[in-house]
């Protein structure tokens, strides 16, 4: 009955009868931080050797999500972290000149604040742009005038109070519904749907009923993490507790089937636990119902968005633990349960289904089948020796994913650092940072396409003309910066720790 219904779904689909959630993107390339609704992060393009024109733009910011793209492909969107009298949102051209910029921020109400830089902006067909910010979400024109912001839901008693006295139930990143709504999900689990015209709010309350996680300890804050400006210090903290999905209900980006079924990972209401929830979206006298189909339980960590398989009937997500999920799209069901590395990240699903998840320590990458089989994991070991020499003190290099993937028709690009990791520690050193592109069948790592000024800590855009897009979040650098006196006389001749630097960076392709 499943394959019925998804075959008159897509029937449907051919003959225009039904809307579907991916006609309110943008179709500029790069709308959303995942690429498209269903977060699977594949770009239907091929990515071969060739010389980039380089511009690189906000150094000593910080930028962990993926800048997005205006319906022609012309303007990019960016989001920094940045203290009061800065700007939080940038507009460049593909070219690099600045267009446009928010308003700095000045108070809880004025501007766009630190918590933007965990938030893409999303863009519609038309070109305008949606982000949220700490305690507001925000509406753009493609000029960058205001049409409309709101206030999110404030936090409830037993809510972590994570930025002092600035309120904080910020929006990971949005997402289009079906309908052409807004949605988003709060840190602290509100499920909000707002009419994307009006900026008014549409739906019944309702906030997912999980119990807070605990505070995020299995890995430490490192007191030089994006510290020296790369972001408001105020709100360091909570940027990782999102990133490690602690004190929070829900970390990541939903993803939104072409049915219009949303899917969000949070905490469960079993202590220990996380949950996948699909939620429908249905309409009612008072407006947009939110129901629950299923919630299924999976390991603590929600730091996973879930992404989509192509044909949409599973969905993959993973724990803090390592383990990935297949999970049926329907029923809720556990299909299969596969143990690696990966992190509480989301995976990238290329356009034959096989799954592709980052893992936290070397090998950078694990590709899953969908039938749940462990066909590879990546090895960069050539790639690194052609990078670095072998050190007297440190060994030999290695190679750690250092962002999440993305699919290719010919490669998985992958943000890495090369250096040393330091003995009895999972510390890698970083001395220098690439783009790599790794075999879709062996997983050897076959070329490093771009280099990178810093760490990327982040997610490499494509677009459809093989333009890369960057982020440099410099989470590693900053993190062993004041180690970097030290570990330089520790390495061979020449050889440094990179320093942070933050910023993007876009290399087009020269066709000539």
């Amino acid at each position: 009955m499943k394959r019925i219904a998804l075959f008159c779904a897509a029937m449907a689909a051919l003959t225009g009868s039904v809307a579907m959630a991916a006609d309110n993107y943008s179709a500029g390339g790069w709308s959303t931080l995942h690429q498209d609704s269903g977060n699977r992060r594949y770009v239907d393009v091929d990515i071969v050797p060739a010389d980039y024109r380089i511009w690189q733009a906000l150094a000593g910011a910080t930028v962990l999500t993926a800048p997005t793209t205006s319906p022609d492909g012309r303007q990019i969107y960016v989001t920094t972290g940045m203290t009061k009298g800065h700007s939080n949102l940038h507009a460049f051209s593909i070219d690099g000149q600045l267009l446009w910029q928010s308003d700095p921020w000045q108070s809880a109400d004025e501007g766009v604040d630190p918590c933007a830089f965990l938030s893409s902006p999303i863009v519609d067909e038309a070109g305008d742009l949606f982000v949220s910010d700490c305690n507001q979400l925000f509406a753009f024109s493609p000029d960058g005038a205001v049409k409309w912001k709101i206030a999110l839901p404030a936090i409830q008693p037993g809510d972590w109070m994570a930025a002092g006295t600035h309120s904080v139930n910020a929006f990971t990143t949005a997402v289009f519904t079906r309908e052409g709504h807004l949605l988003g999900v709060t840190n602290f689990g509100d499920v909000v749907v707002v009419d994307r015209t009006t900026g008014a709010v549409v739906n019944q309350g309702y906030r997912l009923p999980g119990v807070l996680p605990p505070y995020a300890k299995t890995v430490s804050m490192p007191d030089s993490v994006f510290a020296n400006h790369f972001m408001d210090p105020d709100f360091r903290e909570w940027a990782w507790q999102l990133i490690f999905g602690g004190s929070m209900r829900s970390a990541n980006t939903p993803a939104v089937s072409q049915s219009g079924r949303v899917y969000v990972v949070g905490s469960s209401v079993e202590k220990g636990f996380g949950s996948l929830y699909a939620l429908d979206l249905s309409s009612s006298d008072t407006g947009v119902l939110v129901e629950e189909l299923f919630v299924t339980d999976i390991g603590l960590g929600s730091g996973s968005s879930p992404a989509l398989s192509p044909e949409e009937d599973r969905v993959y997500v993973s724990d803090e633990e390592g383990w990935l999920y297949s999970i049926d799209a329907v029923s809720g069901a556990i299909v299969w349960r596969v143990k690696t590395s990966a992190t509480a990240g989301a995976a990238a699903v290329g356009g034959d289904g096989v799954i592709y998840a980052l893992q936290a320590y070397a090998p950078a990458l694990v590709a899953v089948d969908p039938q749940g089989t462990i066909l590879w994991e990546s090895d960069f070991s050539r790639l690194a020796h052609q990078q670095l020499p072998v050190s007297l003190f440190l060994g030999d290099p290695v190679a750690t994913g250092n962002g999440n993937p993305t699919v290719t028709r010919d490669a998985v690009l992958v943000p890495v650092v090369y250096g040393y990791q330091i003995p009895m520690t999972n510390i890698t050193v970083p001395v220098r940072s690439v783009v790599a592109a790794v075999d879709l069948k062996t997983g050897e790592a076959m070329v490093d396409v771009v280099s990178l000024p810093g760490d990327s800590s982040g997610i490499t855009a494509v677009l459809r003309d093989g333009t890369l897009m960057s982020s440099i979040g410099d989470a590693t650098t900053s993190a062993v910066s004041p180690l970097k006196p030290f570990i330089d006389l520790l390495l061979p001749k020449n050889l440094t720790v990179m320093p942070a630097v933050g910023g993007i960076q876009v290399a087009i392709p020269d066709k000539h």
